[in-house]
């Protein structure tokens, strides 16, 4: 009587058949339209205008501020500078006393592309950027 130990060839066929069934699968879900690698693309992408559009807002709330507290706008080289890495994205126009206007470039895609404060007689009005919408 013999006893033989080890794995067929049929069970050796079927294990590789299923890692290959796996393998494949799991690249599926990589890539593709709606695969993980798209979507986080996708996700990179919205993050970035998101980051524009708060920087934008968070600096036509200050320059508001300060023409609420009846001090005069900052220079355009100042709001740039505030705005940081995103002023490559926005056209900044400052008129003293006036208003000011941060213009976001329409390559970024966002479809309310301008905010600004404004002076209207004696009153003072703020339009800020607030949807992000995938644009053209």
């Amino acid at each position: 009587m013999t006893n033989n130990k080890g794995i067929t060839l049929i069970a050796l066929v079927i294990t590789i058949i299923v890692l290959l069934i796996l393998a494949g699968v799991s690249i599926a879900m990589l890539t593709g339209q709606n695969g993980i690698l798209t979507r986080a693309n996708e996700a990179d992408t919205a993050t970035e205008k998101a980051e524009i559009v708060e920087r934008v807002n968070m600096e036509l709330s200050a320059q508001y501020a300060n023409a609420l507290a009846g001090v005069d706008f900052d220079s355009k080289k100042t709001i740039e500078d505030n705005l940081g890495p995103v002023a490559d994205n926005c056209e900044v126009s400052v008129t003293p006393g006036t208003s000011v206007t941060i213009t976001v470039d329409s390559s970024v895609g966002l479809t309310v592309s301008e905010g600004s404060v404004t002076k209207s007689g004696t009153n003072w009005e703020m339009t800020s950027v607030s949807q992000v919408k995938q644009g053209s």
